[in-house]
């Protein structure tokens, strides 16, 4: 005798049914997004099998060469703990908002071998090394000096170490690369490597197959980082838009 199976036990019956090929075979929607999405997100490594020491030296080439960028500066330069936002463009010129810790705010500007400053009286104290004068705020009013004056030297030096056609580490030793990372939300390939006296080096380099320098931090006596942002390259920007720097 045939028995007939109810409708409803029937289609329970087949949805459960389903249900449980969909789980063994991972088919469906679903599945076909999710596999969709794995293959997208496994881009391949431009910098893959490429000599470590040889992709950071172009990458401070290539960001060498750019037309203009910007760099947020923080440096201990003797005694004085600086921070600035500075601005490059061609060969020579640096320009940008510095701030000296505990003391005060001004701005630079740097080109054709003559170095101008302005800031308040904080700034302008130190920078003189005068803790008993007053100084006006200079407003408008540029200060020039040359740049061979030892009075700029660290001002100077804020421009030049931040030239990544200057930066690169003097005979850096162990590169490496290690686990990649990301930096103001863009992948970037991370390099570890020691100068000759043994102060730590780690540089981050945009994964392209144009690397350019993100950042590049040191510890030690000169202790501080440099990171490269709005870096227009031939083909345009390649990186983000300069942040603000705060007070």
């Amino acid at each position: 005798m045939r028995t007939t199976m109810p409708a409803a036990v029937s289609a329970t019956a087949t949805a459960l049914t389903c249900a449980a090929l969909l789980t063994v075979t991972g088919c469906g929607p679903a599945a076909d997004t999710a596999a969709h999405s794995s293959a997208a997100s496994a881009k391949p490594d431009p910098l893959a099998g490429r000599d470590p020491a040889a992709v950071l030296r172009a990458a401070y080439e290539e960001t060498a060469k750019a037309e203009n960028k910007n760099a947020v500066v923080t440096r201990t330069i003797g005694d004085r703990e600086i921070s600035a936002a500075l601005t490059f463009e061609g060969e020579g010129g640096c320009w940008g908002k510095v701030t000296v810790a505990r003391a005060g705010t001004g701005e630079i500007l740097m080109e054709d071998g003559r170095l101008s400053f302005k800031g308040d009286e904080g700034f302008l104290r130190d920078q003189f090394r005068d803790p008993t004068a007053s100084y006006p705020d200079s407003g408008q009013g540029w200060i020039d000096a040359k740049t061979s004056d030892p009075s700029v030297a660290h001002l100077r030096t804020l421009c030049a170490a931040a030239r990544p056609d200057r930066a690169f580490p003097a005979e850096p030793t162990g590169i490496r690369r290690e686990p990649d990372a990301r930096q103001n939300g863009k992948p970037v390939a991370v390099f570890r490597s020691k100068t000759p006296d043994g102060a730590e080096i780690t540089d981050h380099v945009l994964l392209d197959a144009v690397p350019y320098l993100v950042k590049h931090a040191q510890q030690g006596p000169d202790a501080g980082s440099v990171e490269y942002t709005g870096v227009r390259g031939p083909a345009g920007t390649v990186s983000q838009a300069p942040p603000s720097l705060e007070s």
